[in-house]
């Protein structure tokens, strides 16, 4: 059986693996299919599973829907153990599958197009699997290639392992003679033998610390120096039976060793000792009975999963695993070169980015991770627009010499080419599906149809016969599609057309374009404001792409390439994005606006039903000079929400719920309400995408900085497309939030702030929080987040802004003026911070004001632990995961600052309190330790028992009652001399009160 289990070991489905039951001698099997080894292949998508049967089968898991594709079948020997390895910066290059028999020799299948195909496929009608006999792999010489390295042990394998860095394989065994070796493929190098007595039951190898671990049926865990093969680095003993797996921690720097009672130890690389020990109660482990262990029982899961998986017979066990410090790292990037727009299939559950070096990258949303690209996917060419067919199952990508290709983006087949009907620029694209078909727009001036009706034809003409006529007389920069007839373009003279698709006709010219003249001399003013070119492909410092590869019609850089994005006086802007409000239209609100156009940063609201046109329109980003513009826009389902984003790095989340539903007399100038707003990218924004996921709203960004980013929408970060730590998007903890893209907000990073009518610190309510149809599950509701906005036309007159330092910072953001300029922090947005003051000093009751004593300070503390616990103390989760601080400069160190304050804190406390005390009475009775009230009292007053008193019955039946002081001084509290001890009497004893006679 095979078994697909999520992270938390919740068995999704199984399928059964067949085998072979016809047997030409007999009617049954002469043996049982045992399965030795199974090993992912991530580049292809596919799982190789090794049998003691002789064969190897390579399933299919690309799909939701597992299949067995190939199986090698008369292998000369039973492999026993696998390992794959492919480039990961090059996945469609060639890739290597190792494994190692019973007769002690290794196999290497290299796939030379793997992603292409890893055997020749013949053309036959016949379904299912495809079976291969071992002796004809030599028909497959175009696609593999096989070697043999005979003989490297002289028993089966236990294990094998590729070390790609140096072209070696180590392998190991159970032989004395040939334990562990490391031998060269290519036979040209040393080949390093290891022996033990008892030879090698698991290894694990780690190339940055240099280090091999083997385990031993003698319960020794050994430490190798590669090179070094006559004595182990360190023998670390505490097992009480043999080794049955081991792995190396690399971040943590720690080896866990899983032995056959079901404990697995943590031992310290560096300091060669045991650190923690789990015994794990399987219930398949029973006494005087040793439970099955397979050949690889432990396996050790990245992040963001973090955790050890643990193997006895039927039963799989998860250790989650401790926190390791964070390095400092270079900030992550999504692609080499800019991007150009980044886009969410809801149905794969999956994000595709395009970047300007013609490569796709395809990315798993829930975790961040990678799962291919698709290099040089249009050539040399810039890929300037891509979007998902109207079954988001094709990905279609448009190039800026015109070119125009469909993709099954899930395995990077290319299945259409579309003919360029100019070498221009392709803007955009929509796909129909009612009319199974494709349009194109773009700097030819022309709307282009491509008919997708046949599946099978490869290349696709295209048709310019639009019945409407090609109208616009310049660039045709943006295009939408609003269902199910309407379709809107924009051109670079300003023109706004709506046109009915089912005609094909022109359904209302919104605006029209400024004179052919004018256009010319404004191309003409921003190609010299460019310097008369547009960076290349890659970093600016690359050079610049001459002009003579193009044609005229890419003469000038694109919106997302251009520095300067202010016309000049007396020019029309271009018009650099169209959205369409599909909601309101489907509800039948004909005097609403419809459709939002943007041009050089203001965003205009357009009605296509009603009488009045343009009914409101407002600058959508906070330059002061009006400099930027808006690159990005989308909505939400039901159009409550705009989220737009501009030139200079910043999103923007608007309510429109209620902005420009009725005509107005006037033209509304006004801005909607802004909800939140924060710095996403240190560049120009190209794409939004607005995101549900899991009941949870997301916002997908893309960037000319090379990156693409996930946030919330209160503009929590997420992560980076491309980042080395994945996250898990069902849980909030593996998020980078509360780090931004630059760090954490007190260590020079834009916070991402909310734009509230109140203050919102110490709880207070914020409009983040009323955002329409945000789910409640989105997150949980953090402290509120410094509210330094970048908006400054916002109304101060309510909340007056200080100025600090050069910086624009809402009152209860100013610390002490005890604290330096340099020492000033905004608060992060989820850790909370006491600002604590010397009280002060108290002596007798009176506040020394004349500076003795000590010096009032300012401190800041945080409520969380005061440093990082050693990564050394850190392994599974029992042992509590670090928490965050936030270290502060200082001169003797953060911990010492720390118990400094905090004693002098407590100290000053006391003072307070107790000032006015006389020291002279707490020394009144020597040694004695009273409270100092009790000592200082002058006298005392007549105490009365009440009549309840609490006495023994046999009290009580001999009249013994105490009422007064006076009679319990008079009680005998000792039995009269001469009365029998077996006489005695329970007397009432009671403490002497201070002061009584």
């Amino acid at each position: 059986m095979l078994g697909v289990f999520d992270v938390g070991l919740h068995l999704e489905r199984h399928y059964e693996v067949k085998t072979d039951n016809d047997d030409p001698r007999g009617s049954k099997r002469r043996f049982k299919t045992w399965y030795t080894d199974a090993v992912y292949m991530a580049n292809v998508n596919k799982l190789a599973l090794s049998s003691t049967s002789r064969d190897i089968r390579f399933w299919d898991v690309s799909t939701n829907l597992y299949f067995e594709e190939f199986q090698i079948f008369a292998l000369t020997d039973v492999p026993t153990c696998l390992d794959y390895w492919y480039d990961k910066k090059s996945p469609s290059s060639k890739s290597l599958l190792v494994f190692g028999d019973d007769m002690g020799s290794i196999h290497l299948f290299y796939f030379s197009k793997p992603q292409n195909s890893l055997f020749a496929q013949q053309f036959t009608n016949a379904e299912g699997v495809k079976k291969i006999w071992m002796q004809d792999l030599p028909h497959h010489s175009r696609f593999l290639r096989h070697v043999v390295l005979s003989n490297v042990h002289t028993e089966m394998l236990r294990k094998v392992k590729y070390l790609p860095d140096n072209d070696f394989i180590l392998s190991s065994s159970g032989s004395s003679t040939t334990s562990l070796v490391m031998l060269d493929v290519q036979g040209k190098k040393k080949t390093y033998t290891f022996k033990m007595s008892k030879g090698v039951e698991c290894f694990d190898y780690n190339k940055h610390l240099n280090i091999i671990a083997t385990g031993n049926v003698d319960h020794y865990v050994r430490l190798w120096n590669p090179y070094v093969t006559e004595k182990p680095v360190a023998i670390l003993r505490g097992h009480q039976m043999a080794v049955a797996d081991i792995v190396i921690h690399e971040e943590l720097e720690m080896v866990y060793s899983y032995c056959k009672d079901a404990i697995v130890k943590v031992w310290d690389i560096k300091e060669h000792t045991c650190l923690q020990t789990v015994t794990i109660k399987f219930p398949c482990i029973q006494n005087a009975r040793m439970p099955e262990f397979g050949p690889f029982s432990l396996h050790l899961q990245p992040m963001p999963v973090n955790s050890l998986i643990v193997c006895c017979g039927d039963y799989i066990s998860s250790l989650k695993m401790g926190k390791a410090e964070p390095k400092k790292t270079k900030q992550a990037t999504t692609h080499a070169t800019q991007l150009c727009c980044a886009l969410y299939n809801s149905h794969f559950k999956q994000v595709v980015t395009g970047a300007d070096d013609s490569s796709i990258a395809v990315w798993d949303i829930d975790t961040g991770s990678k799962n291919h690209v698709l290099s040089n996917a249009h050539g040399d060419e810039e890929i300037t627009c891509m979007a998902f067919d109207s079954g988001l199952r094709r990905l279609i990508s448009g190039a800026r010499n015109g070119s125009i290709k469909v993709w099954n983006f899930q395995n990077g087949h290319n299945i259409h080419q579309c003919e360029a009907v100019a070498e221009a620029e392709v803007t955009g694209i929509v796909s129909f599906r009612e009319k199974r078909s494709m349009l194109s727009v773009g700097w030819s001036r022309k709307i282009v149809v491509y008919d997708d009706t046949d599946g099978d034809n490869a290349f696709i003409k295209a048709d310019i016969s639009w019945r409407g006529g090609q109208v616009h007389k310049d660039d045709i920069l943006s295009v939408d599609y609003c269902s199910p007839n309407l379709l809107a373009t924009a051109s670079f003279d300003g023109e706004i057309i709506v046109w009915s698709v089912e005609t094909e006709k022109m359904f209302k010219r919104l605006r029209r374009g400024q004179p052919s003249k004018m256009t010319r001399k404004l191309k003409q003013a921003l190609s010299h404001l460019e310097g008369g070119s547009r960076p290349a492909t890659g970093s600016s410092t690359q050079g610049s792409r001459p002009l003579s590869r193009f044609s005229s019609m890419n003469s000038r850089p694109n919106s997302r390439h251009r520095q300067q994005h202010k016309p000049p006086k007396g020019f029309t802007a271009p018009v650099d994005k169209l959205l369409f409000l599909q909601h309101r239209v489907t509800q039948g609100q004909t005097d609403s606006a419809v459709l939002i156009s943007s041009e050089a940063g203001y965003l205009h609201f357009w009605s296509v039903y009603g009488s009045q046109q343009d009914m409101g329109f407002f600058y959508a980003s906070d330059c002061k000079d009006e400099e930027e513009s808006v690159l990005a826009l989308c909505t939400n389902k039901d159009n409550s929400v705009l989220i737009s984003g501009d030139t200079k790095g910043y999103i923007y989340i608007w309510n429109i719920e209620q902005y420009c539903i009725q005509p107005a007399e006037e033209t509304k100038r006004e801005r909607p309400p802004l909800l939140c707003s924060w710095r996403a990218h240190e560049k120009a924004v190209v794409s939004v995408d607005y995101i549900i996921y899991d009941e949870q709203s997301f916002i997908l960004s893309a960037s000319t900085d090379q990156t693409a980013r996930l946030w919330t929408l209160k503009g929590h970060f997420v992560g980076t497309f491309g980042q080395d730590d994945k996250w898990i998007l069902k849980n909030p903890s593996t998020w980078q939030h509360p780090r931004t893209p630059w760090g954490y907000a007190d260590e020079g990073g834009v916070v991402a702030s909310i734009v509230v009518p109140d203050i919102v610190e110490n709880g207070m309510k914020s409009d983040a929080e009323n955002l329409p149809n945000n789910s409640e599950g989105n997150e949980k509701d953090d402290s509120s987040m410094s509210s330094s906005s970048p908006i400054q036309k916002e109304d101060t007159t309510k909340h007056p802004v200080t100025k600090f330092n050069g910086r624009r910072q809402s009152p209860d953001r100013i610390s002490s003026p005890s604290l330096s300029p340099r020492d000033e922090r905004p608060i992060s947005a989820d850790i909370k911070r006491i600002q604590i003051q010397s009280a002060p000093n108290l002596v007798n009751g009176t506040e020394n004001r004349n500076g003795s004593g000590n010096s009032q300070r300012a401190k800041f503390f945080t409520n969380d632990e005061y440093s990082w616990r050693s990564k050394r103390s850190v392994t599974f989760a029992n042992f509590g995961q670090p928490r965050r601080s936030i270290h502060m400069k200082s001169l003797l160190g953060h911990r010492v600052e720390e118990d400094i304050a905090r004693r002098t804190y407590s100290r000053q406390e006391r003072r307070h309190k107790f000032g006015d005390v006389d020291m002279t009475l707490t020394s009144r009775f020597g040694k004695i330790c009273s409270p100092f009230q009790a000592l200082a009292t002058p006298q005392t007053e007549e105490v009365r028992f009440p009549y309840n008193l609490p006495m023994t019955p046999r009290m009580v039946s001999r009249g013994l009652t105490i009422t007064t002081e006076s009679e319990l001084n008079e009680f005998a509290l000792t039995p009269p001399p001469g009365t029998p001890e077996e006489k005695k009497e329970p007397y009432l004893l009671l403490p002497t009160i201070p002061g009584s006679r």
